[in-house]
Formats: C-alpha cells, structure tokens, sequence
C-alpha cells in the first residue's frame, strides 16, 4: 500500500501544479478506489469530467465507483453516459452486465455481456460472467459453450473450468 499512497501524493502534486489535468483526476480516482476511499474516487472522476466530459474511460470508472458504494442506478447512468461517448467500449458493456445481474435483471445483463463479445471476442470474464447468467436462466447447454470458449482462449482460467463442472 505506501506505493498506492505515493501515487496519490504524486497525482496531488499533479493537480497543485495543473489543476485542469484531467488524466491526473483520473488516475487519482484510480488508486483511490484500489485503496477503497471510494467517495474521494468519485470526486476524483467528476473532477477529470468537469474538465473532459467526453471521457469515456473516466465515466466507466466513476459507474464502477458508483456499483462498489451500492448506487447501480448511478452506476448504470455513467456506463450509458461511456457508451454514449464510445459505443465501441466493451468494459463499458461488460459492468452494465455486471450491474443487471447484481439487480437480477439476467436478460439484460445477457444482452450486455454478448455486447462486449460482440466487440471483443476474446473478452475472457465477459464468457464467464455470461456463462453464470446463462445457467442461471436455465440454459445450462449455452453455458458449457460459453466456458469452453474460454478455455479456448485461455486454457488456464481456473474459474471457467470450475464454472464448467458446475454447468454440468
């Protein structure tokens, strides 16, 4: 932890000496969210917006903030708000995944996860996670196909093959 507290000193000299450096407010909010001070990760991420709303990275990143404080709906806004700026954004689609299936809206989170696929196809968590939608749903033939894919990919994903015996 001192090099995550070094990096935020860093950052914070940053701001001090150009305070309308967006990535700096990025990167801050960040390592605070490694450290888990997530309010002040917020702030950091409306911080580099105020200055660079079309950031696409830094709304996915406060969405993520947002889902770890337990505000989805917030979170939701900002992952939309990503995606608006970068349709293309498969991380983006990927956490709106993550927060329908934590609101257990599987369809929707189904729809997210095959999204990411769509735009990158060896998006190994984005198989796994849509894997657990689909046993979820019932559907556990699609499943195995989706963890074999992984395994495809990355033949040493431990969770996909535990995923696997448990689609079984």
């Amino acid at each position: 932890l001192g090099q995550l507290d070094d990096a935020v000193k860093s950052y914070e000299q940053t701001i001090t000496i150009k305070p309308d450096y967006a990535e700096a407010h990025y990167n801050l909010g960040i390592t605070l969210q490694e450290l888990s001070q997530l309010d002040d990760s917020v702030k950091s991420y409306k911080q580099a917006l105020a200055i660079k709303p079309d950031y696409a990275e830094a709304h996915n990143n406060l969405g993520n903030a947002f889902r770890d404080l337990g505000q989805p709906d917030s979170a939701l806004k900002s992952y939309k708000q990503a995606l608006t700026i970068k349709p293309d954004f498969a991380e983006a689609h990927y956490n709106l995944g993550i927060t329908h299936q934590g609101l257990n809206q599987l369809d929707t989170a189904v729809k997210h996860y095959e999204q990411a696929l769509e735009i990158q196809p060896d998006y190994t968590e984005a198989f796994n996670n849509l894997g657990g939608v689909l046993n979820e749903l019932g559907q556990p033939d699609i499943a195995v196909k989706s963890y074999e894919k992984i395994l495809v990919i990355k033949p040493d994903f431990a969770e996909a093959h535990n995923n696997l015996g448990i689609a079984f």
